[in-house]
C-alpha cells in the first residue's frame, strides 16, 4: 500500500475562522456514533528524541458493533518493558459516551498482570484494579459525559465542520485528568490512498488542564496537536489517519515515523 499527500486543498477564509465556537454536549445530537462501521487498523507510532523520530511500538485498534446501542474500541501495543497492552472501552454508540474501560496488562517473566476496570457514570466513575490477587477499589470526577480523550478522533470525524470550531468536555482517565477542548478546523488536504483521491480534514485541538491550568496549544508543531479526519472512510482507510502533535505522531498515512523494531513488534 502507498499513500501519498498530493495537494493542499483548501484554507479556512478568515471570516470562517472568526466565526463563533459551537459548544457540544454529550448527546445532544451533534454526533452520530452509529455512522461508526466496524474496522481494525494497525497505526505506526514515534516520538521525538534529540531532533530525530524515534519508533515506539504499533498500535492496533479494532471497533466492533454490538447490536444498536453499543460500540467496543481495543487497542493493543506493547510497553517499552516488553508487555502487553490491551485497552478496550465499551460506548454508547449514538452519543460515543464512555461507559466502561478496561485495561489488561499481560503478565511477562519479570512483570505480574495488572486489570483494571472503570465503570462511568453521569457522576463519576468506580474503579477496581487487580495484581497479584489484590484488589484495591477506588473512584473519581471523570464522568461518562466526558469524550474519550484516547479515541477523541472518532467523534472529532462525526461533527459537522461547515461551523468551524467546537468546545466540549473530555478525559483521559490513565492521568486522572478532564480537559476543556477547543477543535478548529484548519484546512482540509487530498491525499493518495490506493490509487484513489480521498478529503481529509485538519482539525487542531486546544486542551486546557481542568485541574492544573495548563494549556497545550493547537496545530501539529505544539502539544494540543492536530488530527487528520476522514469522515466516510472507504475500505482500507481508518477514520483517524495521523494525529501530530510538536513530540508524538501516530499514523497511518504518511511517512513521519519510521519502521518499528523487531523488538517494538
Amino acid at each position: 500500500m502507498i499513500v501519498r499527500i498530493t495537494v493542499l486543498a483548501a484554507l479556512l477564509t478568515t471570516s470562517c475562522a472568526a466565526a463563533s465556537t459551537t459548544p457540544v454536549a454529550m448527546g445532544d445530537g451533534q454526533i452520530d456514533g452509529a455512522k461508526i462501521k466496524p474496522y481494525e487498523f494497525t497505526w505506526r507510532q514515534c516520538a521525538l528524541n534529540e531532533g530525530a523520530w524515534v519508533s515506539a511500538s504499533p498500535l492496533t485498534e479494532r471497533a466492533v458493533v454490538i447490536g444498536d446501542h453499543m460500540l467496543r474500541v481495543r487497542q493493543r501495543l506493547i510497553s517499552p518493558n516488553g508487555q502487553e497492552i490491551v485497552s478496550t472501552t465499551y460506548f454508547d454508540r449514538p452519543s460515543l459516551s464512555p461507559l466502561r474501560l478496561e485495561q489488561e496488562v499481560r503478565a511477562t517473566e519479570d512483570q505480574s498482570a495488572i486489570n483494571v476496570e472503570h465503570v462511568l457514570g453521569p457522576d463519576g466513575y468506580s474503579a477496581t484494579m487487580t495484581r497479584d490477587g489484590a484488589t484495591k477499589q477506588a473512584a473519581g470526577a471523570i464522568t461518562s459525559e466526558m469524550f474519550h480523550g484516547g479515541i477523541l478522533g472518532l467523534p472529532l470525524a462525526m461533527l459537522d465542520w461547515e461551523r468551524g470550531s467546537y468546545d466540549f468536555e473530555a478525559s483521559m482517565m490513565s492521568m486522572k485528568a478532564t480537559y476543556a477542548v477547543t477543535a478548529t478546523l484548519a484546512g482540509r488536504e487530498m491525499i493518495s490512498h490506493d490509487g484513489k483521491e480521498v478529503e481529509v480534514l485538519l482539525v487542531d485541538v486546544e486542551w486546557t488542564h481542568n485541574e492544573l491550568g495548563d494549556v497545550y496549544p493547537p496545530g501539529p508543531d505544539a502539544s494540543g496537536g492536530r488530527y487528520w479526519l476522514v469522515q466516510d472512510p472507504a475500505a482500507g482507510m481508518p477514520y483517524v489517519p495521523r494525529y501530530k502533535t510538536d513530540t508524538y505522531t501516530v499514523e497511518f498515512i504518511g511517512d513521519i515515523c519510521p519502521e518499528a523494531d523487531a523488538k517494538a513488534e
